[in-house]
């Protein structure tokens, strides 16, 4: 026999006592709260227990992640409506730390050229 078949007729005995182990047996037949195979008495849940677990629970975890998402954005004061003018100040992201002065010191070199690909 090869190593992994070997591998898996040792797993599957394995496997195969452990389960015989924690089913066999009229012992296993109740557990420690003396139910009968198991199974507790079905009680069933009221109108109202049913009511508050499939429908109110998860309708208020969707209120708090609702609450969570929408209010930093509506306690904050200020920001952009459309149709409105900007209020701030421009902004360059990654660039000089004067911009104007940049833009008024570069060269253009010998060729100027434009677009993605430099060509035209």
């Amino acid at each position: 026999m090869s190593n992994r078949r070997l591998r898996a007729c040792l797993t599957a005995a394995a496997t195969a006592a452990v389960l015989t182990a924690c089913g066999g047996g009229d012992a296993a037949r109740t557990n420690h709260l003396g139910y009968e195979d198991g199974v507790a008495p079905a009680e069933g849940l009221t109108f109202f227990e049913g009511l508050a677990i499939y429908l109110l629970a998860p309708a208020v975890i969707l209120l708090l992640i609702a609450a969570v998402v929408w209010l930093p954005g509506m306690v904050r004061s200020s920001r952009y409506r459309p149709g409105r003018g900007w209020g701030a100040a421009p902004l360059w992201f990654g660039g000089p730390p004067d911009p104007a002065a940049a833009v008024e010191s570069a060269s253009t070199g010998d060729l100027v050229r434009g677009g993605a690909s430099g060509d035209w």
